[in-house]
């Protein structure tokens, strides 16, 4: 599970040192200026992807700030992305001003003095290793303090991507999530060549984690009623049927494998003990089939027992 912190369930005359001790305790570790601390709100929510490291933060009333002090005691050489998902966030970055809004991607570096202002602003910040990127250190450099999204397609995408991980993968099982850190570091290696004019250096990375970029997407997406192809090829930027032969190349036809994947989910829900309270229909309607009856029949098909069998046998087995 990932690691939450919410600054309201603390103390008053508690919320600031512990905030503090937060940004501490972070990969690279920051500083704060706050407003009073009654009108203040931080929480966040962290966690691994392999070697890269994700907290997802809604603030206000917040400035978060790495000064050189900090910079010249610590040598490690971490890049960081922060993808804003509501409101404007400020980022300075050495002489560098940028205002970031929704679905904006800023990066910027432990190696040189950055702030960040959190007004009723939302956000994902990624941390890895400058070594990870796998990247000359002139074309990272180069677009620190900068929107690095727009202007390109691959911008968008990789936007929407990162904005996945921090609202929906953060919460998959930990082998699931360590497994993204592959194709999540390929699309930040492919971006950051785009945009720095090197498009066959992102071709490659590109190609190679499309399928599996594709497949945690749809992960991610199950109980989305409007899940099809053509959204799949959209979000991707490819024709779907480009989308079908990667998906084939991994054999999955999409139907079938979104049917099940969705059974397998409603059939974990049904038997969890937190899960008792809700009525089948309220289970199979929020897993994206509206019709109990179809519900009922795939679901026999799958498991060879009703839904109302398979609860009464397997409750709390989860």
């Amino acid at each position: 599970m990932p690691m939450s912190f919410d600054l309201d369930e603390i103390e008053p005359d508690e919320r600031e040192p512990a905030l503090r001790e937060l940004l501490q305790q972070n990969p690279v570790p920051i500083d704060v200026s706050t407003i009073p601390v009654d009108e203040l709100h931080v929480s966040t929510t962290a966690d691994y992807f392999g070697r890269l490291f994700m907290v997802s933060c809604h603030g206000r009333g917040a400035m978060v700030h790495r000064g050189a002090q900090r910079v010249d005691e610590d040598h490690e050489r971490t890049m960081m992305l922060s993808v804003v998902t509501s409101g404007t966030s400020v980022f300075q970055h050495n002489d560098t001003i940028t205002d970031a809004s929704r679905g904006d991607v800023v990066p910027y570096s432990s190696t040189q003095p950055y702030s960040a202002t959190f007004d009723n602003v939302a956000k994902h910040t990624f941390m890895v290793d400058y070594d990870a990127l796998e990247l000359p250190e002139g074309v990272l450099d180069y677009q620190l303090g900068q929107l690095i999204n727009r202007g390109h397609t691959l911008g968008s995408i990789v936007a929407r991507y990162l904005v996945d991980l921090g609202s929906h993968a953060v919460y998959l099982p930990d082998a699931e999530r360590q497994a993204l850190e592959r194709p999540t570091l390929e699309m930040l290696r492919a971006l950051f060549a785009v945009t720095a004019g090197d498009d066959y250096r992102a071709r490659e990375p590109l190609h190679e984690s499309l399928g599996v970029r594709m497949i945690e997407y749809l992960k991610m997406h199950l109980r989305d009623p409007d899940l099809n192809m053509a959204r799949l090829a959209k979000e991707h930027g490819i024709s779907e049927r480009y989308a079908y032969l990667i998906l084939s190349k991994h054999g999955i036809t999409l139907g079938d494998w979104v049917r099940s994947q969705r059974l397998e989910g409603a059939a974990r829900e049904l038997i969890r003990d937190d899960g008792a309270t809700r009525t089948i229909a309220e289970i199979a309607h929020s897993w994206g089939f509206p019709d109990q009856a179809n519900f009922t029949r795939a679901f026999r098909r799958l498991f060879s027992e009703s839904p109302r069998e398979y609860r009464k046998n397997h409750l709390g087995s989860v």
